[in-house]
């Protein structure tokens, strides 16, 4: 896998997860006509609606976000920036001079990732490739209070290109810890008094640490979950800036129970040495908020996990996360907090951080192993990769999440146990600096596990009969089949969905008779997803 080690890699990176950390909840947008349920003359005639949320680039909006830092290195001049340095008194547990800087990244573009790719002269990567960080200006400017006159520089830093070098230097190397057969254990020895299984104590990235990170690691994520707002390193200790950057940026992607830190940090750094002496830690609530808040993401957990019985297995247990989190929250641009695990558990509105985020954090207190991924679709986005019966598979919930106006209790199961072969055909995600698990997993892929894939037309047919007939049961709003393949796909939507005898209208006025429920069989509200290969069909009961 690559290492990226540049200080200016390291800010556009940095920047780039501010994207999608902020930015990428506006990548599901349904247009008009998409899974929608329209209203036509009951004419015998079916109307196709073609879900085109995946082929449409919806407006992205980026909140402002800030990483301050303090260091005494001159910043290569590879870098894009304004710099201002100053000497500074030390405080009292200071001895020696230091300097002080601030970094921000509140540059971040807001406008849409293609736009900005053009703007930057950058190439979008190919859905194949490994999509890298646009360019992003970094602001250097001063926050101390100076007593001499400050001199200001500003350089240009080049493009960062998708086409980045492998690093093979010793520094590199020795920052990610060696996970050969990626069966690292991630538990403390806790258990799970709903699954019985120990609880996922860390991120998955916190394995890949050598110890000198992990010890990092966790005296951040320590003092943090105690709301400390200063934390000192013992000259002993010799924490670089890299460092400090290197290990927030995990925590700040990874850590979903800090729901409450800020993408803001300050540090010092020692000016002979150049090693961090201190950093100053922002939350964006409180000591006594986060407390009030915790307890009533414990309440909503606790809730969520007791849905748990004895004979689920891992299949059905990340089932009621995936669909728990889809049916009870709703996806929300406007919602207060929507990148974390509080905004989507607790007050229910989030994007697609929040989902993701919430997902893992379910699965890591039943003993699940999940994790977050970074990529593009349409837009900077996230979703995640789980565990389930020793192998992984992709599950998008945000792109599971269909128009809850239209069909209230139904969920999409489209983006349920993928592939990477298959996510790759739908999304570009990015590469990291450490290696992760490959994503090789079938049985547990949704239509597969529930034998909903029409290899023809007349298997179609078939499961359509049938998955109408278990709906009506229980009235049920929506029945959902996967097509094998695009010829297949093809003639399912051109026959079904056409004007022909055999269409669904037709199939379902066969089997009305039969039905527990009535449903309606004049007109047919339905669904076909090309990309994805799905067919859905709503039904509309009449008592």
């Amino acid at each position: 896998m690559k290492k990226y080690r540049s200080f200016a890699f390291r800010a556009a990176a940095f920047a780039a997860a501010l994207l999608y950390l902020t930015a990428c909840g506006n990548e599901v947008e349904y247009p008009d006509g998409a899974d929608s349920l329209p209203t036509y003359s009951a004419t015998g005639t079916v109307m196709t609606v073609y879900d085109t949320s995946e082929h449409t680039t919806p407006e992205m909006t980026t909140a402002s976000a800030q990483t301050t830092v303090s260091e005494t290195t001159t910043v290569p001049d590879t870098e894009t920036e304004t710099q201002t340095e100053t000497e500074t008194v030390p405080s009292e547990s200071e001895t020696t001079i230091s300097t002080s800087q601030s970094l921000s990244l509140e540059d971040v573009p807001e406008v849409g990732i293609s736009e900005y790719y053009e703007k930057t002269q950058t190439t979008p990567p190919l859905p194949t490739t490994t999509s890298a960080p646009p360019q992003t200006t970094v602001l250097i400017s001063d926050t101390s209070t100076v007593s001499e006159s400050v001199s200001e520089d500003i350089v240009t830093a080049p493009s960062v290109s998708g086409e980045l070098s492998v690093t093979s230097s010793a520094e590199a190397e020795a920052f990610t810890a060696d996970v050969s057969g990626l069966n690292v254990k991630l538990t403390d020895g806790r258990k799970s008094e709903y699954t019985g299984r120990e609880i996922i104590s860390h991120p998955y990235s916190y394995y890949t640490l050598d110890e000198k990170h992990k010890k990092l690691y966790d005296k951040l994520v320590s003092a943090m979950l105690e709301c400390d707002d200063k934390i000192l390193f013992d000259s002993g200790e010799d924490i670089s800036f890299e460092d400090l950057f290197d290990t927030y940026q995990l925590i700040y992607n990874d850590e979903n129970r800090l729901f409450y830190i800020s993408p803001t940090i300050e540090y010092v750094s020692d000016k002979s040495t150049g090693y961090i002496r201190s950093m100053k830690v922002n939350y964006t609530y409180s000591k006594e908020n986060v407390q009030a808040m915790q307890a009533e993401i414990d309440k909503e957990t606790d809730k969520i996990l007791s849905m748990i019985t004895p004979e689920m297995n891992d299949y059905d247990i990340v089932k009621l996360f995936h669909d728990y989190i889809i049916i009870n929250c709703t996806y929300d641009s406007e919602a207060k907090n929507p990148n974390n695990i509080y905004g989507t558990l607790v007050e229910k509105e989030a994007l697609c951080q929040g989902y993701s985020q919430s997902f893992t954090y379910l699965c890591s207190l039943a003993g699940i192993d999940s994790f977050i991924v970074l990529g593009v679709a349409n837009e900077p986005h996230m979703w995640n990769v789980v565990k389930m019966d020793g192998d992984y598979y992709h599950v998008d919930l945000t792109w599971d999440d269909p128009d809850r106006a239209k069909s209230p209790d139904s969920v999409r199961y489209d983006y349920f146990g993928l592939t990477d072969d298959r996510i790759r055909e739908l999304r570009q995600f990015d590469d990291y600096d450490y290696e992760i698990p490959e994503a090789k997993g079938t049985k547990y892929q949704y239509y597969y596990y529930n034998n909903l894939v029409a290899g023809s037309l007349s298997e179609a047919r078939a499961l359509i009969e049938s998955e109408v007939l278990k709906a009506a049961e229980t009235k049920a709003s929506t029945i959902q089949i996967l097509c094998a393949d695009d010829d297949v796909f093809k003639e399912v939507t051109d026959v079904f969905f056409g004007n022909s005898q055999d269409n669904v209208i037709g199939i379902l006025g066969s089997i009305k008779d039969k039905a527990k429920n009535r449903f309606n069989t004049e007109s047919i509200y339905h669904n076909s997803n090309s990309s994805t290969r799905t067919v859905k069909i709503f039904l509309e009961y009449l008592d």
